[in-house]
């Protein structure tokens, strides 16, 4: 364990130029970040196309470009489409495609690939070569957690495509989720049972997320309606206020007029002038009361807008987020069914030992679409998503073998793998 953690701890430096290099390809994990904004930076999986969901541009084809040609390409999106004129983003690779090694090493299986990996580093990983050869046994464990992996995979799948299928019905207000709302490419790994048994706990979300949205939209409604009922209330009290003003006014100038002709002493005539001031004043009090009121009208009216806004954006960010899960899971499911087949064909070719024992190593690499193969050395580098076969063969065979084996990558019979996509 002690060399794994050192081979691992030696990548670290090397990851950020690597990343430089680096082409993007299907299963890749990356990190997309507006700089000048506090939100979080969202992690997107390149899908099966080669493309990433961007946000605000939506789907974008990345596959086969470094992350500097991707990040230009993506910033001269952004400016052709006039959404910014000088755009301040980011985007690094996440996580890589894992490695897979198989064959007779300690430890077979899938691991995370770091830049600048070799196949001695991939084996050490595995636990270094087994002298002794993987047994049948060993072969049937391996290919049983294979397989109950890809049924793992499929439940998954099942559940991020069904959640995917809500938020499509929140979206759409509908009160029930549709079967068609899934992804065409997850449809064919399902069955029947499995999306009975899923389907009823996200119904019940369903009806949960649209119980509350309507219970609130309901509140703020009706205070909405409160609050424009007291606006109105106050409006009529105004009104009547303006008409003791009036009075208030009249009886001034009456008194006055009484005082003047010495009727009336100074002090009903200063009585006379504070009552007409003090119901001048009530007349403020109820216009600041309705700005009052007004105020509050307006933060219902805002709070009504940004319950459905917000709602809206969740329900967005979910559904991305749930697509890239998917895109992610079929990824890893189709590692796992190539690493089966080549199970299989290791089992068809084991390898027969004597006293002397050498190994061969072998790279699989998927180019163009199609799966090619070639002898490899320790020292060879290993690209992402790559399958390392390591095999044990008697010297007078290694010649052979290799001469086989050692020619340019070149794509094998085409295998189909699962469900067509």
């Amino acid at each position: 364990m002690p060399a794994i953690a050192a081979i691992l701890a030696s990548q670290i430096a090397a990851w950020a130029a690597a990343n430089d290099g680096y082409r993007l390809s299907v299963g890749d994990v990356v990190s997309f970040d507006f700089i000048d904004d506090s939100l979080p930076a969202e992690q997107l999986t390149v899908a099966s196309d080669g493309a990433v969901n961007i946000p605000l541009i939506g789907s974008f084809e990345v596959g086969g470009l470094t992350v500097p040609d991707a990040l230009s390409h993506i910033r001269k999106a952004f400016i052709d489409r006039e959404l910014f004129n000088d755009p301040h983003i980011a985007l690094a690779v996440v996580s890589f495609r894992p490695i897979f090694v198989l064959g007779d090493v300690k430890a077979p299986g899938s691991f995370p690939y770091q830049p600048a990996l070799t196949v001695e580093q991939a084996v050490a990983l595995a636990g270094g070569q087994s002298t002794g050869g993987a047994t049948a046994e060993d072969r049937v464990v391996t290919r049983a957690r294979l397989r109950g992996a890809l049924d793992e995979s499929v439940v998954e799948i099942a559940k991020e495509a069904i959640a995917a299928a809500r938020i499509k019905a929140q979206l759409a207000n509908s009160d029930k989720i549709s079967e068609l709302d899934m992804p065409d490419k997850v449809k064919g790994l399902m069955n029947a049972n499995l999306i009975a048994t899923l389907l009823p706990t996200e119904q019940r979300i369903l009806e949960t997320d649209q119980h509350a949205l309507t219970t609130r939209r309901k509140q703020l409604s009706a205070g909405i309606d409160e609050v424009n009922v007291a606006l109105a209330n106050i409006q009529q009290l105004s009104e009547i206020q303006k008409t003791v003003i009036a009075s208030s006014q009249a009886d001034l100038e009456r008194v006055r007029a009484l005082n003047k002709k010495g009727i009336v002493t100074l002090t009903d005539l200063s009585n006379a002038e504070r009552e007409a001031t003090t119901q001048q004043s009530h007349l403020l009090e109820i216009y600041n009361q309705a700005s009052t009121v007004r105020r509050e009208l307006s933060q219902l009216q805002r709070d009504l807008d940004d319950a459905t806004q917000t709602w809206t954006h969740t329900a967005l960010t979910d559904l991305q987020a749930h697509n890239s899960e998917i895109e992610r899971l079929i990824a890893v499911r189709e590692s796992t069914e190539e690493q089966i087949l080549l199970l299989s064909s290791l089992a068809a070719e084991q390898t027969r030992t004597n006293n002397t024992i050498a190994f061969t190593y072998q790279i699989r690499r998927k180019l163009n679409g199609q799966i090619a193969t070639k002898v490899a050395t320790l020292d060879d580098a290993v690209a992402a998503g790559d399958t390392i076969l390591v095999s044990i063969n008697r010297l007078d065979n290694t010649l052979d073998l290799a001469s086989s084996l050692d020619a340019p990558l070149a794509a094998p019979p085409s295998v189909q793998v699962g469900p067509s996509q």
